[in-house]
């Protein structure tokens, strides 16, 4: 049986390939403040605390024996995904690094504590029937995305643009120079929660959009790599950004024509970009 070419099925690649493309170009400009504040396991953490909320939505529904379809807009899995993290991102806003448990530590325990409620809720015989929708929006599939989600995705990355691009000056500030922010009167722990706020929203849409292994991929290696090829931080953010994108695209169109999973493809190809960035390190350091 002949294969079907790449260009030949194009209304079946189309919807997944532009939605991942934007989720990696929005991911990555956001991963640049992630890897420069060094907190590069918030987006897992934030994920799983997506996954929490997805799971209580259907633990929920099936108390009230109400079937996942049928279930009323105040029990849309969507909307708790985006509530848990958001929860989870006011959280991590805060400056705990000058308390006895670390920034680091904090998300960590975070992760932890989202991943093992999630696996308690799937495993309760009440969701087990709906294991495959759930898993479809903890782990996202880069293969069949449906137009809502198309939409979904385009219309957060909107958001997320419209945001930076309206408080640009504010964020940078903030989340580079905080304490020279405070001195000049800058709300920080405002623009922190803002900040934050946006990497929620990014996370809880794109993880059920593409998977959580490409969401944590993205925001750190085009970041990491666009670090170790660019010097101005205008440069890292368009560096980030063009990395991911290229990613995105180019993994996307190996996977579908050797046929491999799409998710590891992407990162794999994304990874590849570090190779430069090492050598041009390397060749600094010897000068």
């Amino acid at each position: 049986m002949e294969q079907v070419s790449f260009w030949e099925s194009f209304t079946l690649w189309r919807d997944p390939m532009i939605v991942a493309i934007v989720s990696a170009a929005m991911l990555a400009y956001l991963g640049v403040f992630i890897v420069l504040k060094r907190v590069v396991f918030v987006s897992a953490a934030l994920s799983a605390m997506s996954g929490v909320g997805v799971a209580v939505s259907f633990f929920l529904a099936s108390l009230l024996q109400i079937p996942p379809h049928a279930a009323p807009a105040w029990l849309d899995p969507h909307l708790y995904a985006l509530g848990s993290a958001a929860l989870g991102a006011s959280f991590f806003s805060y400056n705990l690094g000058h308390r006895r448990i670390s920034g680091e530590s904090a998300i960590g325990l975070g992760y932890i504590i989202a991943s093992a409620l999630v696996i308690l809720v799937l495993q309760s015989p009440r969701v087990a029937q709906e294991a495959h929708e759930i898993n479809d929006l903890l782990y996202g599939n880069t293969v069949a995305v449906s137009t809502h989600m198309l939409w979904v995705t385009t219309a957060t990355f909107g958001g997320v643009v419209v945001v930076h691009a309206t408080f640009r000056k504010e964020l940078l500030f903030v989340a580079f120079d905080p304490e020279v922010a405070r001195t000049l009167g800058y709300g920080t722990r405002r623009w922190s929660l803002g900040l934050f706020g946006t990497f929620a929203i990014a996370v809880s849409v794109t993880t059920q959009a593409i998977g959580a292994l490409p969401v944590f991929a993205f925001m750190v290696i085009p970041p990491a790599a666009a670090l170790l090829l660019a010097s101005r931080l205008w440069s890292v953010f368009a560096a980030a950004v063009g990395i991911a994108v290229f990613s995105a695209a180019i993994g996307y169109y190996l996977s579908f024509i050797w046929s491999l999973p799409t998710g590891a493809t992407m990162v794999v190809v994304a990874a590849a970009w570090m190779v430069p960035g090492l050598v041009r390190l390397a060749l600094g350091r010897i000068r």
